[in-house]
């Protein structure tokens, strides 16, 4: 049975919601073409896995912190952390992985059910990310 993790600042998130919202930044689903798109570009992400659904944005848009609650709406999660991935045509790379969220601050235990979510969806983690932050 999963554990599901709760946001930790709920009364930051109508205005995190507002932030994200103001610089387009909405929740891409890990297996979209526009996340594809978006995970070519390079650089740091963020991810939640909650309700079967991995969901994944830039950290940063236009200078505006993106935080884990914005994507899951504020909900439960049943993973949250950030992430570094590499497109190089039909390869897919999940290059560093962590659980690095202070809204829902996951155990490692939440490392493994975002491992298999984002191989799931086509998404192979390297050994090396997996070794260092699993």
């Amino acid at each position: 049975m999963s554990r599901f993790y709760r946001n930790r600042h709920p009364e930051t998130l109508d205005r995190e919601l507002r932030a994200a919202a103001k610089v387009g930044v909405v929740p891409l689903e890990v297996s979209s073409t526009e996340f594809d798109s978006l995970a070519a570009k390079g650089g740091q992400m963020i991810y939640v896995f909650a309700s079967g659904r991995l969901l994944a944005s830039k950290r940063h848009a236009q200078q505006v912190h993106i935080s884990h609650a914005a994507l899951a709406a504020g909900g439960p999660v049943e993973a949250a952390g950030e992430f570094k991935a590499s497109v190089d045509g039909p390869t897919k790379l999940v290059t560093e992985l962590n659980n690095m969220s202070g809204h829902y601050r996951p155990d490692t235990k939440s490392l493994h059910r975002a491992l298999e979510a984002f191989e799931a969806r086509g998404w192979h983690v390297c050994e090396k990310a997996s070794e260092s932050t699993i």
